[in-house]
């Protein structure tokens, strides 16, 4: 028997959380017999009888500024009947993709209608790469057969290049996508297109064009945009890493914001002069920002071309997107920074001056050496 899993209301959209200085805050839904009793900080606790089970939906907003919902069942309750199973599993799944990450005790009849893992306790604290990774998870198990289902969007992979021998590794990452593009457009910037192997990416489309050697970063964007067919188009970075989720991450954020620009943050970079992998802890995630990672920027072809496309300058190529799209009054949204890692390489190539400390600067977390993650893609 197929078990359907319930489907967050459309207005259910995270909300962004950071650890704050009072730490890890919890809310608390205790599981009887008799009822249920929901408790959170600085508010009065919510109780209902299992009659009244739809009045759960009711403590949603008490919610939004927690980290985490602690499920406690008793083993005499709830009754699993119909009702209750698919109260209870409206409210979590609302709750899930409204950025709360539910952890405990939760009935397994109920857990089969949400369809995401809900492990009995959380590792670490808001703010650490295990808490935050399982809570990431949990949130797209959940929001994920908005894309799939309700929406499908042909994405097109926007990729400019100067290094063809750094194809492999990328195309690799690009191949591993959970929501595979229906193309990618290789931009070779200088040198012979003719010359560069055709990457393999199984049904994934590959079209390659030229971009003379003396234009603009820009402008070789701007060729690969004109060859694309997708609804939506991405750029992403030769020399950076990407999880096998980027992409999926990107179209929900798409889809719960309905901003026309998207994409992550660079709060996770491996500085490769000091080989040491930071996490910074740099703004709110799941919210309106001014600026993202350039290497994770997605756009809606039709709003690339009403924000006049890539701009045809050497530098800040990216930058002058955003900056036009905010002049355009076009909301940017920065969705979790799970799954993407900017590489800062020691030297002089990158178009953001910034020296090696810059990135030490509001570090949490760091690591020896390129963070390795399955979820990072390294």
């Amino acid at each position: 028997m197929t078990t359907r899993a319930t489907t967050p209301a459309a207005g259910d959209t995270p909300v962004g959380r950071v650890p704050g200085p009072d730490g890890d805050r919890r809310a608390h839904l205790d599981l009887t017999g008799a009822g249920w009793t929901l408790t959170s900080p600085w508010r009065r606790p919510l109780r209902g009888a299992w009659t009244q089970a739809g009045g759960l939906v009711d403590g949603l907003s008490r919610l939004d500024h927690v980290h985490a919902l602690s499920v406690e069942a008793e083993p005499s309750g709830p009754a699993p009947d119909a009702g209750t199973t698919a109260a209870l599993a409206d409210f979590v799944a609302r709750a899930v993709a409204r950025g709360t990450f539910v952890v405990g005790d939760l009935p397994a009849v109920v857990a089969r209608r949400v369809h995401a893992v809900v492990p009995g306790a959380a590792h670490g604290r808001p703010g650490d790469l295990a808490f935050d990774v399982a809570a990431v998870r949990q949130r797209r198990q959940v929001l994920a057969p908005r894309v799939h289902h309700e929406l499908t969007p042909t994405i097109s992979v926007l990729l400019a290049t100067r290094r063809p021998q750094l194809l492999g590794a990328i195309t690799a990452m690009i191949r591993a996508q959970t929501l595979p593009p229906h193309e990618v457009v290789i931009a070779v910037h200088g040198g012979d297109p003719d010359a560069l192997p055709v990457p393999d990416l199984g049904d994934i489309g590959v079209t390659v064009v030229a971009a003379p050697g003396d234009r603009s970063l820009g402008h070789a964007l701007q060729l690969a945009a004109d060859a694309a067919d997708g609804q939506l188009l991405t750029k992403m970075d030769d020399d950076d890493h990407y999880g096998p989720d980027h992409l999926l991450d990107l179209a929900i954020a798409r889809h719960v914001s309905g901003a026309p620009v998207v994409g992550k943050s660079s709060t996770v970079v491996h500085v490769e002069s000091l080989d040491t992998t930071v996490r910074r802890v740099i703004g709110t995630p799941e919210s309106a920002v001014h600026r993202v990672a350039g290497g994770t920027i997605l756009v809606g072809a039709d709003e690339l071309r009403d924000l006049g496309g890539w701009a045809d300058v050497p530098r800040a190529v990216d930058s002058a997107l955003m900056r036009t799209a905010t002049a355009a009054g076009a909301m940017i949204y920065r969705p979790h920074d799970i799954g993407y890692v900017y590489v800062r390489h020691a030297g002089d190539g990158h178009t953001w001056s910034a020296d090696a400390g810059h990135f030490l600067a509001n570090a949490r977390e760091q690591w020896l050496g390129l963070l390795r993650h399955p979820d990072f893609g390294t």
